[in-house]
């Protein structure tokens, strides 16, 4: 412990080292590919309750970054370094769980004297422990940072996993220790440690600390410490064998579970800060999911204590009166009303409805035992096991998609629901309705079925089968057929249940759950609460809502432009935004800025506060806020605007202080406070001025027609030191509307496309136009907007006709690998994992998600509109390879070979189509890698790459080795290492 790794800096201080700084500032330079890691972003945003202190994370993309606290009247401010990220974690899609956050946590004590965070190792420790060839326990682990505000002085604490602070409790935390480094078997030789990230996806896959050996579902828990901040000694208390935790919001109570080796001590116990911890429940077994009601007055858990001698054990379900000493069985698989054949779903979530009266109870069929290792079959060896799969075509689902959903069907549980009053139990859920979603009260419920729609999912996407269900008996009825979407989760309750809002047949509905009814509430007035702009083949999404008012008396919905206020009563819809959108061309939503408190009933919109709304320009992408209410007839009040997107970032909960975000691309989104005036604001970071040492540029709007004569618009982004007279390079980067982007900030950095930061820097023009589609003709009409929109820039007299390139990657990609086929145009381009042949394309698999990709050509994106066999001349049309003999354009392709949405036959396809005919291509795949680069080491070779294959083309550079030779198989881990070398610098 200590107050090391601290750097203060006060008003004064700052400002003579500003001035030095500005004495000696040197010229300008553009950025370079080594920039990247150093460059700074901020996240963990936080506000203490009162306003006053502001704390947020500073972190580089590689490298150890700071907390900063901030006193916001003073100014004066302290950081603290917090250790190196580890890499951004790979998704699993089969897993059930997520994947480990990337970023610190930051708290403030709701006394407003402490804050709180947590801390990853610094990279120097990391990398001395790997050299060393620590075990997995034996690396350096997250910490906690505790810093006292009034002085800026900072405690550190090694080795802790997970930590919690009352959010109204005052000066208490609650942190949970890292198990200790196992004893070493000096017989056994030492394993090299493994990445970061993956020592952290094990220790999440292996539940806390650890069990008790291979094949043990036995957890032991490792030490919870309690620590009061406001002594004036370190006052800590330290319970053994903790797996997890909850610190009730007042600070009064904490709760934790125990797996103990000493089994006779595993349980759930309740501490009273200053008080020794007492079992709620104990003995031999597991305990898990420990869950609040909204009060806190009251909590649930499940425990196998009760069957743990089994070799599947049955979960039951406990309830603990926050007055009381002791936990009491609440339901188990003999409560009357209890499916048969069905246990406690452990693997679901406990839910007490919002006023506490019930409880939403996961059912579940009880857990197989274990074979302990034996083969299915016996007699044959693990090696000489048949491994195959089935597709059978009255499958409800393809076996991609089965094997994706595995997990989750295993993990499945049904929904029941339990009075806490008169004791009854009724089942909601079942394997023929699977989801189900009750309202706040657990008075009212629906189901969704999609069984009769699951083979459509191939071509048309889900939909489901809406039932209201009576949850005094369990009782269905169906009341919509065909919901699109599949989960029913586009249905919103009433905070009252009285009815559902959802959207279908392009207008906005009320199921009303007493009468079963549908009732439009949007037919006849006079504008589309659909996007009439969607140019997919498949019926238009709604432009959204903002939900329910917490009188149940209204809904907020969204035009184009404007607010609406629908009534299920019948009432008259408002514009409550009177059409000053429309008019304006400004798009209002409603902007929640101020905290959703779990334990207060803010989360729907209170008709009787100022409703706050930020706008944004469709014209010019300038934005702000504004205020309206629901009662008055008065336009928005403009509050805040400009030509810079404006978000607002948190809002102190005690206080009027909030805090938001102002960026352009050449403007840092730096911090500012301001109140709910927005009328001042005070910038409160600095992060901004690590732009100061680089050549920028700017953004404008360039509005061109495409060939069909439709307006559109494209963002032009010009290098800081432009001059008119002079001819640049043009680079094009497209997907399809992009002119939004327009006052979007983008930090330096690699990945799967073109850096718009790195290229303006370093003398491109960049161009990233809108384009619009006529259905059935996907690749023409990118090649309509994509040329006369080039035009619209060369006409301005300072683009090299002779270096304009192109990028895109995906649906860009596709777009891209279509022009080149059809216009001679650009001098070089890159396509990231495209699509070449739609024929082959349109019964492929989406392998992320095991779906097939019929749906994207019919229905979707891909804007076919038909079913190949029914228009197979418009697949072909629309595909490159049939026309590759035309294409003039040096090609560079990236396509992966785990590529989870295009398969990456795909650019095989496309690569060998251009090798037959002689063409100059270039593909790039990364071995293991996805849709998009996700490894940063091959983020950082793949962007240099990138960036040569363009500069050669467009700039006259020399024409790199891998393009001149080529990288042969056999010498290939050499010539990474080598031009990581040279190029990037040593890649860890």
């Amino acid at each position: 412990m200590g107050s090391i790794h601290t750097r203060t800096a006060g008003p004064l201080g700052l400002c003579l080292a500003l001035a030095v700084s500005a004495l000696a500032a040197p010229p300008k330079r553009a950025l370079t590919h080594k920039d990247y890691d150093g460059w700074r972003s901020i996240a963990s945003l936080a506000l203490s309750r009162n306003g006053e202190w502001l704390a947020y994370s500073l972190m580089p993309q590689e490298g150890d970054g700071d907390l900063v606290v901030k006193n916001l009247k003073s100014g004066k401010e302290t950081r603290h370094v917090v250790g190196a990220l580890p890499p951004p974690p790979i998704p699993d899609p089969t897993s059930t769980e997520e994947p480990p956050a990337r970023g610190i946590r930051v708290l403030f004590t709701s006394d407003n004297l402490w804050a709180i965070a947590t801390t990853y190792p610094l990279k120097a420790d990391t990398e001395k422990a790997r050299k060393e060839k620590k075990r997995p326990d034996e690396m350096p682990k997250t910490g906690l940072l505790i810093v006292r505000l009034s002085t800026g002085e900072a405690t550190r604490i090694d080795r802790v996993k997970l930590m919690q602070v009352p959010s109204k409790g005052g000066g208490w935390v609650a942190y949970l220790k890292e198990a200790k480094p196992s004893a070493v078997d000096a017989a056994k030789p030492v394993e090299p440690a493994k990445a970061q990230e993956d020592e952290i996806d094990q220790e999440r896959r292996a539940g806390a600390a650890g069990s008790s050996g291979p094949g043990s579902t036995q957890q032991f828990g490792t030490d919870l410490v309690l620590r009061d901040l406001s002594k004036t000694a370190d006052s800590e208390t330290t319970f053994e064998n903790v797996l997890d935790y909850s610190f009730a919001r007042d600070g009064k109570t904490l709760l934790y579970t125990a797996g103990s080796r000493k089994t006779e001590e595993n349980g759930v116990y309740a501490v009273t800060p200053g008080s020794p911890a007492a079992a709620l429940l104990s003995g031999k077994g597991k305990y898990t999911k420990l869950t609040w009601d909204r009060e806190q007055s009251q909590a649930a858990f499940f425990s196998d204590r009760d069957d743990a001698a089994s070799k599947s054990p049955k979960f039951r379900i406990y309830h603990w009166d926050r007055k009381s000493s002791r936990a009491a069985e609440l339901i188990s698989d003999a409560t009357p009303g209890f499916p048969a054949g069905m246990a406690a779903g452990e693997k679901g979530s406990l839910q007490f409805t919002r006023d506490g009266k019930r409880l939403l109870v996961p059912a579940a069929p009880p857990a197989k035992a274990a074979n302990d290792g034996e083969s299915d079959a016996p007699g044959v060896a693990a090696g000489e096991k048949v491994l195959m799969d089935l597709w059978h075509y009255r499958d409800d689902l393809i076996q991609p998609m089965q094997s994706i959903r595995a997990n989750q069907e295993r993990n499945r549980t049904y929904r029941g629901i339990f009075d806490l009053a008169s004791r009854k139990y009724v089942q909601l859920a079942s394997p023929e309705l699977a989801t189900v979603v009750a309202d706040d009260t657990g008075t009212h419920a629906y189901g969704a079925d999609d069984r009769p729609y699951r083979r459509m999912v191939d071509y048309e996407g889900a939909s489901s089968d809406i039932y209201l269900v009576d949850v005094e008996t369990g009782a269905r009825r169906k009341v919509i057929e065909k919901q699109r979407g599949g989960s029913g989760a586009s249905l919103a309750w009433s905070p009252d249940g009285r009815f559902a809002l959802l959207h279908r047949d392009r207008n906005w509905h009320v199921l009303d759950s007493a009468s079963g009814t549908l009732r439009n509430l949007t037919a006849g007035l006079p504008v589309a609460f659909f996007d009439d702009e969607d140019d997919q083949p498949d019926d238009p999404p709604s432009l959204g809502s903002a939900g329910w008012t917490s009188d149940s008396k209204s809904v907020l919905v969204y035009d184009r432009y404007d607010v609406w206020q629908l009534f299920p009563d019948g009432s008259p819809a408002r514009n409550l935004t009177e059409s000053a959108g429309r008019r304006e061309k400004i798009q209002f939503r409603v902007a929640r800025i101020e905290p959703v408190d779990e334990g207060e009933d803010n989360r729907y919109i209170d008709p009787s506060k100022t409703l706050y709304l930020r706008g944004e320009s469709q014209e010019t992408f300038d934005t702000g806020y504004f205020s309206d209410s629901l009662s008055g007839t008065n336009e928005p009040k403009r509050l805040l605007w400009g030509p810079r997107a404006y978000r607002v970032a948190t809002w102190a909960r005690e206080a009027g202080v909030l805090v938001l975000t102002a960026e352009r691309f050449n403007e840092f989104p730096d911090l500012h406070a301001t109140d709910a005036t927005f009328k001042t604001l005070k910038k409160v970071s600095d992060a901004g001025k690590q732009m100061d040492a680089f050549l920028w540029g700017t953004a404008e709007l360039i509005r061109f027609k495409n060939v069909d004569g439709v307006p559109l618009k494209a963002a032009l982004y010009k290098p800081e030191n432009f001059d008119p007279k002079k001819k640049y390079p043009l680079m094009v980067y497209i997907y399809e509307k992009m002119s939004q982007t327009l006052n979007s900030y983008q930090a330096p950095g690699p990945g799967t496309s073109v850096n718009t930061a790195y290229y303006v820097s370093n003398g491109y023009l960049m161009l990233k136009p809108d384009i619009v589609y006529t259905i059935g003709q996907p690749g023409q009409s990118a090649l309509k907007a994509v040329l006369p929109a080039i035009q619209e820039v060369v006409d301005l007299g300072y683009v090299d006709e002779n270096a304009i390139g192109i990028q895109g990657h995906s649906w860009g990609g596709y777009q891209i690998a279509y022009m080149v086929t059809q216009t001679t145009r650009f001098k070089a381009a890159e396509a990231g994992a495209p699509v070449g042949n739609m024929t082959s394309a349109y019964s492929g698999i989406r392998w992320g998600t095991g779906l097939p990709r019929q749906f994207q050509y019919e229905r979707t994106q891909s804007r076919i509109g038909e079913t190949l066999y029914s228009a197979p001349h418009k697949f072909m049309e629309n595909s490159p390879v049939f026309h590759v003999q035309r294409v003039k354009t040096p090609l560079l392709i990236l396509h992966n070979d785990k590529d989870d949405a295009v398969p990456w036959y795909q650019g095989i396809e496309l690569f060998l189509a251009l090798r037959r005919n002689g063409k100059e291509a270039y593909m790039f795949n990364y071995n293991g890698e996805f849709h998009g680069l996700r490894r940063r080491a091959n983020q950082k070779d793949w962007t240099v790459r990138m960036q040569q294959f363009f500069d050669h083309h467009l700039k006259g550079a020399p024409k790199p080795e891998w393009m001149e030779k080529g990288v042969p198989f056999i010498e290939r881990e050499e010539e990474k290492t080598n031009f990581q070398t040279i190029y990037t610098g040593a890649v860890q």
